[in-house]
This record gives structure tokens, sequence and C-alpha cells, in this order.
């Protein structure tokens, strides 16, 4: 397979994502075609598509004309990205279409239609539970390296690693990154643990020690009222991020020692009952989230803030009820990449509606701000939201912006959803009782993907 050029340094430098975002149980009916936000038709001649400069400059965007196809498994944000973009661009016509997820649906008719070379959409987009599945898939996404080189510079790295394939070549781009923090109940741990402060927080949580320490203080303090996390798969995301090698290296199942480490601090939270033996999304753990005492700290991506804690606390929009402070381990928790279909014969005008959603500041920071997004761009990032959020008191573009070029894009693989599956699924029954040791928990696991996935060595 031809080598693709190396991308910029910033990814090389890079450290060692249920539901996500508003995608979370969308309920569109499937195959619908949406008529996108007015727009002037236009044929796609090709003089028209040749002609189409990638420019970017607002004065050319009305002189580019021609026609798109645009899949999407979100109504939400499929509609409003073609609105945004026709409002630039009004004489490109975006069709889209919306297929929901619900069973694997949108990915299978995706895969279908790359496997039979026709009726694939010239830009389609990817959670990031299956973004590497199309990313390493032949003749899926096309090769945006060059085309993408002077703008990558801009977008946090670890982004642009998760859209990068196994031999070098950039194959998918994102508006957004979900970078993930800790959200704590400032009330409780005032109470409790005798301050809210962010930064005494902050550090309270810094290393596996002092999270266990901190539980103690809490359990002890609250009669134990409260535990530190409503579940063990609150900390399991942190130290999913925090690991040096992925899944699979080689072809072959790796236990990273991050992840060995786990097991052991899992259990710990257990047997002490510094927390709440919820399982995540469970109803027990989204009603604790607007719950006073039960827990006080929850796994909070960027989206989170809107569609964890303020959909679930409904006083959490009136401020002064959460902080939010810098994980142990810095991780990513969802996230949605775009990228053009590798045999598409409208590639310019594809590029110029990926490139505006992904690449233009002022368009990403309009976006972020009225969909209570983030976005995957470190000038509109430094530049700060320009307020407060609600629910947290805090700038979150500020926020996260110290530590967000600290993610590890990759150790991200395509079998991370099936794995992390199995992986939760023999943890629940290890910390229940029903597996007896850590060797029969990981035997237990290591069974389990090796029944469910037949393509890698497992040992």
């Amino acid at each position: 397979m031809k080598k693709c050029k190396r991308l910029l340094a910033v990814v090389a430098c890079v450290s060692l994502m249920a539901a996500t975002f508003a995608a979370c149980g969308e309920k569109t009916e499937p195959d619908a075609l949406i008529e996108p936000s007015p727009a002037k038709e236009a044929a796609a001649a090709p003089s028209a598509e040749a002609s189409a400069s990638v420019s970017g400059a607002p004065e050319d965007r009305t002189a580019l004309k021609g026609e798109i196809t645009f899949w999407h498994f979100n109504k939400d944000e499929g509609l409003n990205i073609v609105k945004s973009f026709n409002a630039a661009y009004p004489n490109i016509k975006v069709n889209i279409s919306i297929v929901p997820d619900k069973d694997q649906q949108y990915q299978n008719k995706i895969t279908s239609a790359i496997r039979a070379g026709s009726g694939v959409p010239d830009v389609f987009p990817a959670e990031a539970a299956f973004v590497k599945r199309f990313v390493e898939m032949p003749d899926a996404y096309a090769d945006l390296t060059e085309r993408a080189k002077d703008i990558i510079g801009n977008m946090i790295p670890y982004t642009v690693a998760v859209g990068t394939d196994g031999n070098a070549c950039l194959r998918a781009l994102s508006h957004q990154a979900a970078a993930g923090a800790v959200a704590y109940k400032k009330g409780a741990a005032k109470q409790y643990l005798g301050t809210d402060d962010q930064a005494v927080i902050a550090e309270m949580i810094s290393t596996p020690e002092k999270m266990l320490e901190t539980a103690k203080t809490l359990k002890e303090k609250s009669a134990g009222r409260v535990s530190l996390f409503p579940t063990f798969e609150e900390p399991q995301k942190m130290y999913i991020g925090g690991r040096g090698q992925g899944w699979v290296v080689d072809n072959k199942l790796i236990i990273d020692q991050k992840m060995l480490d786990f097991i052991d601090f899992a259990k710990k939270l257990r047997d002490n009952k510094y927390e709440a033996s919820f399982d995540q999304w469970s109803p027990g753990w989204s009603t604790a989230i607007a719950s006073d005492e039960i827990a006080l700290m929850w796994a909070c991506p960027t989206w989170g803030v809107p569609w964890i804690v303020g959909s679930n606390d409904k006083n959490a929009t009136e401020g002064g009820r959460w902080g939010i402070v810098k994980p142990p381990f810095t991780y990513f928790w969802g996230g949605t990449w775009f990228g053009i279909y590798s045999k598409s014969e409208k590639q310019e005008l594809a590029w110029e509606f990926l490139k505006y959603f992904t690449a233009d500041n002022d368009a990403m920071k309009k976006w972020a701000l009225e969909n209570q997004d983030f976005p995957n761009n470190l000038t509109v990032i430094s530049e700060g939201a320009g307020e407060i959020s609600k629910i947290m008191g805090v700038d979150l573009f500020k926020f996260y912006e110290p530590f967000v070029n600290d993610i590890n894009g990759n150790i991200l693989t395509k079998y991370d959803d099936t794995i992390e599956d199995a992986f939760v699924d023999t943890m629940r029954s290890y910390l229940a009782g029903k597996i007896n040791t850590k060797d029969d928990m990981i035997k237990a696991f290591k069974d389990k993907v090796k029944t469910n996935l037949k393509d890698i060595t497992v040992e």
C-alpha cells in the first residue's frame, strides 16, 4: 500500500469516545431524505466543479456552485451543519439524508455502499466508537493529508491522530473536541471535604492514591451517604485515556499496565463502598446526578456539561451547584469525525464543505457557542468563549485549554467499542463477586474478546 506523507510535527508529538453528544437516543426515521436549508439550485457541471476555489476566502464563496450529498446519523447536528454552511455558501446545494445508527443501521448502510462502490455520499461522519473502522477501511475516506496540511496545526493533536490511518494518511477531520474532565458537586464537597475550591479539589484527585484517600474522607464525613463516584466506570474513562498502548497492537490484544492497575483500583472502590455501584447510563446513575448526596463526581467530557449534568440536574443552570476540574489522567470521550468518500466525483466541493466547519475560525466559534459544543480549533480556544458557563461557572474554552494537547489519540483502534464492552461486562461480574479473582477476571475478559473478535490474536 502506498505510503502517505507524514503529517506535520504537531501530530507526531501527541503524548502517549453509548451515547455521545446530542446523538444519544436519536429517533429520526431511517433513510429520511431531508431537504437542506434554502440554497440556490445550481447544476454540478464539470466546469463549475473544476473551477471551484479551495481558498475559502469570503469573496469567493458565492461563486462556488454545485451539489453534494451528505449523510448523518444525527438529525439536529446534520441539519445545523448544512444550515451554517449554506449561510456562507448559498450556491452549493447539500442533499442531506439522516440515517440513525440504531442497531448500527448507519454504519452498515455506509459499509454496504462502500463495498458495492455505489450510492456512497460525498461526505459522511463517524463517531468515536466506529471512526477508526472507516479511517482504516479500503476505499472509504479519501486521503486529506495534502489538502489539510495547512490547517491541522490549528487543531487539537489527538483529533488529527484519530483521523489518521496506519499508513500516516489523514482521512477524517473533526469540528469538535470531547476532552474529558471531572465534574463535582460543590455543596457536598464543601460540606464533607471542607472546600469546593477548584484547585484544591483537583489536587485531591490528582493521583489514584489521593482519589482513594479523598473517597475515604468523604465516606467517613458523610457517614456513608456519599460515594466518590457513582460507578467504577467514571474513573475507568480516565484510566483508559492514561494508557501508553491501545487495546490492539500488531493485531494482538494488549492489556496495558494502566488497565491492570485499574482492576485493583476499582476493586478497592467497590470493597470500601467508595462508589455507588450503579451502571453508567442507568436510571439510578442519571437520578443521582441531581441528588445532593449519593455520589460526588462524574466523568465529564466537553459535551457532558450540557448533556450529562445539565440535562439530568434541572437546577444546574442556576449556578453554584457544580464545579469542574482536570482529571488525574487526560482522556477524551466521544466526538464525531467527517471524511470525503474516496471515489466522490465532487472532491473540491466536498472539501469546501468539510473545511468550512472544521477550519473556519468564525464559523467554529459560532457553532460551538450556539450548540454548547467545544471547538477543535486552538485559536478559538485561546481566545476564550467570551462567556461563563452557567453550569460550571467558568469559561469552558479556557478551562480545557491547558490540557487538551496532552490527550493521546494514538491509542484508539477500530476494535475499542467491542473490547471495552467486554471489559465492562467482566468487571461488573468481578466486582459483584461472580468472578472470584483478578486472574479469573482477566481470563474471562480475554475469552469474551476472543469470541467476539475473530481477526485479532488473544493470548
